[in-house]
């Protein structure tokens, strides 16, 4: 069935009169319906990308990407499109992002786990997630909450094995040294993969995401989205912030050197065991107590992150705010009372 709202441009754009959207003329100066594909948005968002991941490819047309409200929305609309309620199933990399149980259980799938593997949590059991009776695999890659990247080899692997739909959400891709998977969208039929512009672009109020994947995905994924997605306002502000790429590559570039000095001033630091930090944040293992400990001193730090035990996930400050939880947790000063 063609989609109710299935036009890619306002009538003006074609150099029509519009007398086709039901607008108030009499209106002010948000009268008018946004963009219903925001394709204008989308080159501008590629381009930014290429950019900033200093690289270029042919992965950005309209016919293999569609921009979302957030990156939450892009996962939505891949489980509303593609996955059967009370049929099919699902399988997930524990630990891993929680909203990827929430959705099976909002769209009545199956769920399967699977650990990751290694001291790192990144390795793939490729061989017991392509025996599963499933439809579909979702990976988090950096995996959030641990912060570090799957092994390209095992997601390869699973990619050439599997022949159900695997869905990689890349939100944090931007701040590691690897390659992102839309560029190879064209090799494989059944790969989607979910960006965000909230993390690395810096975009979070915005609130805008994106699908990769070869054009038949992407049709479906248009299918069952809800029109006019992404309101005027959005896209005009999305269009000015993407418009000067190299602010933000050095952007990231600054947040990683923070990043990485930050993670390791807590290599240092007593009662911490591991730091992971190959994503938008750093997680620890350590014992609650640190993050008790944290949160008297005046820092909001997930403990326990998406209900893994054992780890105190940190989102990276200033320099002045890192180095006061570093001060924190070395004793070199009094706590911070400030809320």
């Amino acid at each position: 069935m063609k989609p109710a709202f299935s036009f890619p441009t306002r009538s003006e754009d074609r150099g029509m009169v519009n007398l086709r959207d039901n607008e108030n003329p009499f209106g002010g100066a948000q009268n008018r319906y946004p963009d219903n594909m925001a394709l204008g948005l989308a080159v501008r968002y590629v381009d930014a990308l290429d950019v900033v991941e200093q690289t270029r490819s042919d992965s950005g047309t309209p016919e293999t990407l569609i921009l979302t409200r957030g990156a939450g929305d892009a996962l939505d609309l891949v489980f509303r499109a593609f996955f059967e309620p009370g049929k099919d199933a699902i399988a997930i990399t524990s630990p891993t992002f929680r909203l990827f149980d929430e959705l099976a259980a909002v769209h009545g799938l199956g769920l399967h786990r699977i650990a990751l593997q290694g001291d790192a949590f990144d390795r793939l059991d490729v061989e017991a997630l392509c025996a599963l009776p499933v439809k579909g695999i979702v990976l988090c890659d950096p995996n959030n909450p641990m912060g570090t990247s799957l092994h390209p080899d095992d997601v390869s692997r699973l990619l050439s094995a599997f022949k159900g739909l695997v869905l990689i959400d890349e939100a944090y891709v931007e701040y590691t040294k690897r390659r992102s998977y839309r560029h190879v969208i064209h090799s494989h039929p059944n790969l989607v993969v979910v960006r965000s512009m909230s993390k690395a672009l810096g975009m979070a109020g915005l609130r805008l995401g994106a699908a990769f994947a070869q054009a038949p995905l992407i049709a479906a994924m248009r299918k069952v989205r809800l029109p006019f997605a992404l309101p005027r306002p959005v896209i005009e502000q999305a269009h000015a912030e993407l418009a000067d790429a190299k602010r933000l590559r050095a952007q990231i570039d600054a947040f990683i050197t923070e990043r990485d000095r930050f993670a390791a001033l807590l290599r240092g630091c007593p009662n911490i065991e591991r730091v992971y930090a190959d994503a938008g944040f750093v997680t620890i293992r350590a014992d609650a107590a640190l993050g008790a400990h944290l949160a008297h001193a005046g820092f909001d730090t997930v403990p326990n992150p998406m209900g893994w035990p054992g780890y105190i996930r940190i989102s990276i400050g200033t320099p002045e705010i890192n180095d006061r939880v570093i001060s924190a947790l070395t004793g070199d000063v009094p706590p911070s009372t400030s809320r």
